[in-house]
């Protein structure tokens, strides 16, 4: 069921039919043209491309092109149908005569390929000449049907090639990837975007990450305050230093409050392990509460917790970037790292079942934040100082017997995570099975983003981490070495951060150059993704940091009641029938915020549509200067109508969730993002760009009320935000029956980490039961 269908008459009698057609049928055609002279009797010409309708680049399985003795040179397809703004790239491809000496295929031969964007109700015909690409002209008409395509044309599956692509322009994918190639070394291996801030005090910018983490979040007045009428420098609430995602201030339920939240849920687990005997150890350059810089300290926290709370005996590793209470220390080992031989040191903790293990050694502890010194580059020896915490991690299950049990021994199931313990594949293939050590062990690599990759240029990889040439081979890329390659090519399976990221990094847009070797590992059925749980703090029913607690059963109540306490908190109106918008995030280019800036005031103006004017804005982040002032130009334009809240509270954070309509995500990239889960638990519906884990995560309103949990954003500008924003507004304000049917549903989802755990022990089965992989 459409939008059309579900919503009342008297909805979409107010929002013109050209709106409702792009979000809900999204239908445009294509007819492709090509000049083309070089063609023999008996050849075929196709039209072959990134899509099911183009083939997927399989030249025999391309669109079709015919001509005729009277339109020759010209070679034209048939129409096909295709989803509103999908970027189609494509080249003209020759397929030759079974009895022509001449190649089976021959392709255009410049670089890079064609493009085009399809649209919604409109028929374009795109006209090339062959072998220039500069050339493409097209044209478009309107189609003589509302919804296109039902003249008998080739129609898109609505599954299948379009889904693996990213939804996002190639140009912005490319622009992503070549900001990260272009940094300098020292600048590519970690997110830049919260190293320099948008700060007039000085002051304010040097203190410590550890200071910040220490310091008591601010009321709610407070916050008000600081987005009404506060100085720029009086709004730095939390200084982000050496952190790389705001989510690394974001608040952990403890032990007693995790046991606690789910005695009230009763939850059926919807698979078996059998495996819960072999021990996992978790390998992991930060865990919080000990360390973190961003989402995989969180995400490594709670592997600790639930593959404990599983059966299995769980060890998580990590630096010992600085001194933690409450640590013995265990033992010691000797490795190698560049042919010297290195002391590294244990210190143990044991906690909610984990045992958590961190490696000491003199490189380690900074007086920085753990990985970059105060001017955004890493440490110089980064890559020496996650060598050795790979090895030590492949040592302690041998040598370690903690709380009076035997070693873990040989049989275990590493999960390591991200490029800085990126080695741990690598040597468990080349260091310990060729010495029948470890034989029954796995190792899965979790790609948590796959633009960091671990690259360090001109390492003598055999050297430096006394490994054979075929194991420098597969960790070398191009002049460098890279951790994350070798991690992919060496693990036993490899596991992202959801479901359809997994399918984005196969691709050019979403692999930054390591797209081969991710396919390599899907063609070989080790490829899988699960999506990340959240914690068990973000649960309106138990909520200590928001105004009234509230259910499923009791939501109207209780969202009224925070949307009031929200507004008068952060200076906004009072006003109950406004539709109350919220952002939370990085105040950069990767977070879509420059879109979000240009339609701004157009959402603020009263037009008269019964829609724009009558909606707020509360918008909490930091990170880039121009986008902060921006913020804070739009509240000073908008006074009580907008929020630009520059910098961060965790407990605003919670506030906002419960107390907002609408919550904005519009991220260009997102392997996995939890925001957009936490406000689906609050009710509060999310409006996220189809890219990523928000896909998997978030139902589109395009599959009915009934079903549907938020909104997406098919290609991220302007035009589409704009038509997005405004159904979503809409539905609020003249169909408050069918937007109430969709928090229910949001409210409904499970997106806790009991759930992914399940897929977790699936995939270990299916590892443990596979054979291990070998390089030497």
């Amino acid at each position: 069921a459409g939008v059309a269908q579900a919503l009342p008459q008297t909805f979409t009698a107010r929002v013109s039919l050209e709106m409702a057609l792009n979000g809900v049928h999204g239908g445009g055609q294509v007819v492709f043209q090509v000049d083309c002279a070089i063609t023999k009797p008996g050849d075929e010409l196709f039209a072959t491309g990134g899509h099911d309708v183009l083939g997927q680049w399989a030249p025999d399985k391309g669109l079709k092109l015919d001509t005729t003795k009277e339109t020759f040179p010209t070679w034209s397809s048939q129409p096909v149908s295709v989803p509103a703004d999908v970027r189609l790239e494509y080249k003209f491809v020759i397929k030759s005569a079974k009895t022509d000496p001449r190649p089976f295929a021959t392709w255009e031969a410049f670089e890079g390929n064609r493009d085009l964007v399809s649209k919604a109700g409109l028929k374009q015909t795109a006209r090339s000449i062959w072998g220039k690409k500069v050339d493409t002209r097209v044209s478009s008409e309107a189609l003589p049907e509302a919804l296109g395509g039902q003249n008998g044309t080739k129609q898109a599956p609505a599954k299948g090639g379009l889904a693996a692509q990213p939804r996002i322009s190639m140009a912005d994918a490319l622009k992503l990837a070549d900001q990260i190639e272009q940094r300098e070394p020292r600048r590519k291996n970690f997110s830049q975007s919260l190293i320099t801030l948008d700060v007039e005090d000085a002051g304010a910018a040097s203190q410590a990450l550890s200071a910040a983490a220490e310091m008591p979040a601010q009321e709610p007045e407070q916050a008000g305050q600081e987005c009404a009428g506060a100085t720029p420098a009086m709004r730095k609430t939390m200084p982000l230093k050496h952190i790389t995602s705001l989510s690394a201030l974001s608040e952990m339920a403890d032990i007693m409050e995790k046991e606690e939240a789910r005695a009230t849920t009763q939850r059926v687990a919807t698979y078996e392990s059998q495996n819960l005997d072999v021990p996992v150890v978790i390998v992991t350059s930060e865990i919080a509460p000990y360390s973190k810089t961003g989402g995989l300290g969180l995400v490594a926290a709670s592997y600790s917790y639930e593959f404990a709370r599983k059966g299995h005996r769980t060890m998580a590793i990590s630096p010992k970037y600085k001194h933690y209470d409450g640590l013995t220390y265990v033992a010691e080992a000797k490795v190698m790292v560049a042919d010297r031989e290195e002391v590294v040191k244990y210190w143990h903790k044991h906690e909610g079942g984990c045992d958590y293990v961190f490696v000491e050694h003199p490189s380690i502890e900074k007086d920085g934040g753990l990985y970059n010194s105060d001017d955004g580059r890493e440490y110089p020896d980064n890559l020496f100082r996650f060598t050795l915490l790979s090895l030590a991690a492949l040592e302690a299950p041998l040598i370690l017997k903690l709380n009076g049990k035997e070693v873990y021994g040989q049989k275990c199931l590493f999960l390591a995570n991200d490029w800085q313990a990126g080695l741990v594949p690598l040597y468990l293939c080349y260091k310990y099975r060729p010495n029948n050590c470890y034989v029954e062990s796995r190792v899965i690599y979790v790609v948590h983003n796959l633009g960091y990759q671990g690259q360090y240029p001109h390492i003598k990889a055999c050297h430096f981490f006394g490994i054979p040439e075929l194991a420098a081979a597969d960790i070398g890329l191009g002049d460098s070495v890279n951790l994350c390659k070798g991690a992919l090519v060496c693990a036993d399976r490899v596991i992202t951060v959801s479901p359809n990221y997994t399918k984005e990094v196969q691709t050019a847009a979403g692999g930054f150059r390591l797209e081969s070797f991710v396919k390599a590992k899907g063609d070989a059925l080790r490829l899988g993704g699960i999506l990340n749980g959240i914690d068990d703090c973000w649960n309106p029913e138990i909520d200590k940091n928001i105004e009234k607690r509230y259910s499923i059963e009791n939501f109207e109540t209780g969202k009224r009641f925070n949307k009031a306490a929200l507004q008068k908190a952060v200076g906004l109106q009072v006003d109950e029938r406004a539709v109350l918008v919220g952002f939370v995030g990085r105040l950069t280019w990767q977070k879509g915020v420059d879109v979000m800036v240009s339609i701004l005031d157009w959402l603020m103006k009263d037009e008269g549509n019964g829609v724009t004017g009558h909606v707020q804005l509360i918008m909490m982040g930091n990170g880039e200067k121009q986008y902060a002032d921006a913020l804070r130009g739009a509240e000073g334009r908008h006074p009580g109508r907008v929020c630009g809240y520059v910098g961060f509270d965790p407990k605003v954070e919670h506030h906002m969730m419960a107390g907002c309509d609408l919550f904005l995500m519009p991220s260009r990239y997102e392997p996995c993002g939890l925001p957009q889960m936490y406000s689906q638990r609050y009710g509060t519906l999310p409006i996220v760009t189809a890219t990523g884990g928000l896909v998997d995560s978030v139902k589109d309103v395009a599959l009915g009320c009934d079903k549907a949990t938020g909104f997406h954003i098919s290609v991220l500008e302007e035009g589409k935000m704009k038509e997005v924003i405004y159904r979503a507004c809409a539905l609020c304000l003249q169909a408050p029956a069918d937007f109430k049917k969709m928090i229910v549903n949001a409210m409904s989802e499970d997106f806790y980490w009991p759930q992914a755990m399940d897929e977790y022990e699936k995939s270990i089965d299916q590892t443990l039961s596979d054979p291990a992989i070998h390089r030497s």
